[in-house]
Formats: C-alpha cells, structure tokens, sequence
C-alpha cells in the first residue's frame, strides 16, 4: 500500500467491479417512495473523526443494548461506533470495538475485518457478521502483480461481543468463526472474488436469521446477492444458502480436506433480473407489509436515456422472489463522478427510530435513509467521507 489515499480508492474502485448489475429497465408496480425533508450529517469526518482513517465504510447498522441504549455501525477496519439513547441523539467515541487481525493466511480468514451486520437477541451478547477481506497484495510472496484487486480474495465470518457491543472478537478460532466463503481458494493475481458485504439480519416467524450476501463471479459461482439463513447465530457453520429451491447448501472453507465438487457450495442468486446486485439494507416494512430491499444499481428508467444509476429499493412476500427494482434517487456514484460534478456517495441503509425491534430489523412509512458521502478535492478522492441521512416517505 502506497498510501491511505491509494488504499481508500482501491476500495472503492473494487466496489464498482462487485455491483455493476446486467441493467434492465425498471417498470415496476412499486409504491411511489419520495426524499422529505433536508439532509442530516451524523458523522462528519472533518470534525468528529478519532484518526484519519475513521470513516463509514460499510453501511450504517443499528441495534439496543439491555440498558436501552442505541449502537451504530459503519464501519472501517478499526471499528468504531456511536452510541446514544435513540438514533437521532448518538455521539462517537473513540474507543476501538475490535481491531482486524490482519492474518497474513488466507486459509485462517481473518486478514482485515468489517462488523457488517450486528444482531443482539438480548441486548448484552451481540453477534456479527463480519465482512472479512484477504488483502494478498501486502504479502510480495502471495501477490506478484501487487495488485490490490487482483489480490483481494473475500469471506464472511462471525464475530461476537460479551459485553453489550462495547468490544467484538471473532465467535470461534480462525478459521471455525466462517460463515461462508467461496469453494475455491485463493489465488494470486486472479481476484477479486469470494462472499461480501452481509446485509442487515432479520428474523422471519419461523425462527431463521436472514441475511443477503454479494457473490463475486470467479469459477462456477454467478455474481449477484445471495440469500443465507440460520437458527443458530453463534454457530457459524450453521448458516445455508438458497440453492435454488431450499436451504440446503454449506460454504464451507476450501481449505478443509474432502471438500468434494465446488459446484456443490456455490450459492444460487435470487432475483437477478429484478434486483441486479442489491443487497445494502434489508428490513421488514410494517406499512407495506413486505420486506423492503434498498442498494445501489443501474437502471434503464421509462423516460431516461441510457443508465441510471442510483439507489433502489424493491419488495419482497418470502425474501426469495422479488419486484423489479424502482428508482428512490439518481446520485452520483464514484465510477460515474465526473470532474465538476457532485460529490459522489456509496453505502445506502434504512433505520427507523420508530422501530420496535431490538435490532432496527422493521421500517416503517417515513425511516430514514442512511449513506456515506465522498468529499473530492480537485477532482480526487480523498479520505474525507461523511455519514449523511434524509427521511423517506412511502405512499401506497
């Protein structure tokens, strides 16, 4: 890594390699959803960061501890949070909830770490989903190209605290906390591929966590999002994906003997057509009566010429079969950012602070939508980012 600014853009950059959706166009039955109200600045890296490299990096997640308190997430490979005593009174301490191990083994999948997706039964013992990046190219012996795409091979593991979210470490051993990973392992230079990105957990009446991954394309797995579930959140192993007609398939590590075909572990995309590569924020809406997928895509909307890129949401009855996705605003988006144009934003989530779960898993009519914004300096990213939100309104 030549520098942070380097480093920060190449996230980025790899970013738009893993969403860029098979763009269709968007004429969906959808109940119109409308920005009210002016925009919100939650974190400002200009004046709240603890060092430079504290930013909201992963989309903003919410739960409540036992003492009702609010945690928010967004975050960085030190991860840091917010807390306060509802969503719309947080501030930011510096204290580091877990730091990543940067384990130069990609077998031991636990190189750089994102708490990506919390969920406390409780509000003492909080689990979650890490988003977990093997970075090859800090190794010369496991990257010739030095490459930081080409070298970037991605897993998702499991993470818990004891003590109410105040501090994370991973659930089991490396690498026994994996959820789930790609079948194949790593290779130099052939990157970037593997499991991303969890989004939020919800639970559904019959017992089961749910959660949606993004799948990068690399051997027989198709890129696009991923539906997974469990009955057991402090059981990594115990997390399946939707192969297509049930939950039957295990990620395993392919590093374990015996492994058997990959075509065997590969997960079954849902949705492609409708909801491309969405998979940002997923909550159930108490006023549509669905559940309500929001993420960043491409589109071809009635009246617009060419793409569209911007952040939809979509619905779903069962989270497997869902509506084609419809616009909630065109943005700028760091592979559309032009010199001159506005600051462009990634990382969209919806939080209700009139929700009644423990775990912000419900929206209502009017939540607000949560995103990073990037602040350029003549015409260049730098590590100035914000975390920005504005209310929705849904209307049937």
């Amino acid at each position: 890594m030549a520098t942070v600014g380097l480093f920060v853009g190449a996230l980025v950059l790899s970013y738009e390699v893993l969403i860029r959706d098979d763009v269709t166009e968007s004429r969906s039955p959808l109940a119109p959803v409308r920005i009210v109200g002016d925009e919100e600045t939650v974190f400002s890296w200009a004046q709240d960061r603890c060092d430079d490299e504290d930013i909201p990096d992963l989309p903003a997640r919410a739960f409540r501890d036992q003492t009702g308190r609010v945690h928010l997430i967004a975050a960085h490979v030190v991860n840091r949070q917010f807390v306060g005593p509802d969503l719309d009174r947080l501030r930011h301490p510096c204290e580091v909830m877990m730091r990543s191990s940067e384990n130069p083994d990609p077998a031991e999948f636990n190189n750089h770490e994102w708490l990506a997706a919390p969920y406390t039964p409780d509000g003492r013992t909080v689990f979650a989903l890490v988003h977990n990046e093997y970075h090859g190219y800090e190794h010369p012996d496991r990257c010739p190209s030095r490459d930081y795409l080409k070298c970037w091979y991605n897993a998702v593991t499991l993470a818990v605290s004891r003590d109410a979210g105040a501090t994370f470490r991973e659930a089991l051993p490396p690498p026994n906390h994996l959820v789930a990973t790609t079948p194949y392992r790593y290779v130099p230079d052939a990157g970037p591929y593997g499991i991303f990105s969890p989004s939020n957990i919800v639970r559904q009446e019959d017992g089961h966590y749910y959660t949606i991954v993004l799948a990068q394309s690399y051997g027989r797995q198709q890129l696009g999002s991923c539906l997974l579930r469990t009955q057991r959140l402090d059981l990594p192993s115990s997390w399946r994906a939707w192969n297509g007609s049930e939950f039957e398939t295990v990620m395993p590590s392919p590093y374990e003997p015996g492994l058997g075909s990959p075509g065997e572990h590969i997960c079954e995309t849902v949705s492609k057509p409708e909801i491309g590569n969405m998979h940002e924020s997923l909550t159930y809406n108490t006023y549509l009566d669905k559940y309500l997928l929001v993420g960043l895509s491409g589109s071809q909307v009635p009246g617009r010429r060419g793409v569209t890129w911007g952040i939809y949401y979509s619905t779903s009855d069962d989270l497997v079969d869902w509506s084609t996705r419809k616009l909630i605003r065109e943005v700028e988006l760091p592979w559309t950012y032009k010199c001159g144009d506005l600051n462009p934003i990634l990382y969209p989530s919806v939080l209700d602070p009139e929700s009644t779960s423990r775990n912000f898993e419900t929206t209502g009519r009017r939540p607000y939508m949560y995103f990073t914004r990037f602040h350029y300096r003549d015409c260049v990213q730098t590590l100035n980012r914000d975390l920005v939100r504005v209310r929705l309104s849904f209307s049937r």
